[in-house]
């Protein structure tokens, strides 16, 4: 059987705007049982993806940490080209 995205992926999105503090947001992973939310800005505009992933580096962080949060970068910036591969920097 050939499965496509359509067959697994969740109808009833959710994200998360920007500026959502990291506790609330992984507080709404297990809330909503997702493991990413779409990131927007105040227009509702896609900017970003976060991901349970994301989180791990935060927790091991100090918390002068300057450099922000992975989940404000554009996708593009997060994977390097529009083709989708992964090459997170």
């Amino acid at each position: 059987m050939k499965s496509t995205v359509k067959d697994i992926m969740t109808t009833r999105v959710v994200a998360v705007h920007r500026s959502t503090p990291f506790k609330e947001m992984a507080a709404r992973l297990r809330q909503d049982r997702v493991s990413a939310f779409p990131v927007v800005d105040d227009e509702g505009k896609v900017v970003g993806v976060v991901s349970e992933t994301d989180l791990l580096p935060k927790e091991t962080l100090d918390a002068g940490w300057a450099a922000g949060p992975t989940c404000c970068r554009s996708s593009a910036a997060r994977t390097g080209s529009s083709a989708g591969r992964s090459t997170r920097t």
